[in-house]
């Protein structure tokens, strides 16, 4: 009798050489259902509404100009460069810098800017985003200065926006929008800046 348990012991075998070891369980793999897991895209975007999240964004417009005529388009359509976001629920705030140096190293344009932003999940990998918000922006006219004096343009500026993001992964996400910006300060004017920036945005966690 060992460990409560009788066995049958051949006299010609050594006792010691018998395996009174349990038998152990072994691992079962059951192969996963095709669209779960990492690249379920579809399942990322429901849980962006359902969670808080945090979002890094950068301007590629420097990057696509290469390619496509994005040098055509004026310097201060040619928006922020560095966008912070952070979301709970489907909402938060997004904070956006952008800076331009001339050809002589010294600042042409620079602008910060705070905004409220929704994003609703629209068909398959695509949002549909709006908001609003408050910033400033400095601007000096290249072409409008002469040995006296430069022409510089300061405003606050409050603006709304709207547009769409898609989806690359669960990683990659591009946007595009366009702003209605009411400027006030040393130049005031309603402006209507178009959807001509792609940024590309990247999630935190």
């Amino acid at each position: 009798m060992i460990f409560g348990r009788s066995y049958i012991v051949r006299a010609d075998i050594p006792s010691y050489l018998i395996d009174t070891t349990q038998p152990v369980k072994t691992i079962q793999v059951y192969p996963r259902a095709v669209g779960q897991g990492a690249g379920n895209v579809s399942q990322t975007l429901k849980s962006d509404e359902n969670g808080k999240y945090r979002y890094m964004g950068f301007n590629t417009s420097f990057l696509l100009q290469q390619i496509l005529p994005f040098n055509a388009i004026s310097l201060q359509q040619n928006m922020y460069a560095i966008t912070y976001r952070k979301y709970n629920w489907g909402k938060g705030w997004r904070y956006s810098m952008g800076m331009n140096l001339s050809d002589m190293n010294e600042l042409q344009w620079f602008a910060i800017r705070v905004d409220y932003d929704k994003r609703k999940q629209l068909k398959g990998r695509w949002k549909y985003m709006y908001g609003g918000g408050l910033g400033f922006e400095f601007f000096e006219d290249p072409e409008n200065q002469n040995f006296f004096f430069t022409s510089s343009d300061n405003n606050l500026v409050a603006q709304v926006h709207w547009g769409v993001e898609y989806q690359a992964n669960e990683v990659i996400s591009l946007s595009m929008e366009t702003q209605a910006i009411l400027k006030m300060g040393f130049n005031p004017a309603l402006i209507l800046r178009a959807p001509t920036v792609i940024t590309a945005h990247f999630k935190l966690n």
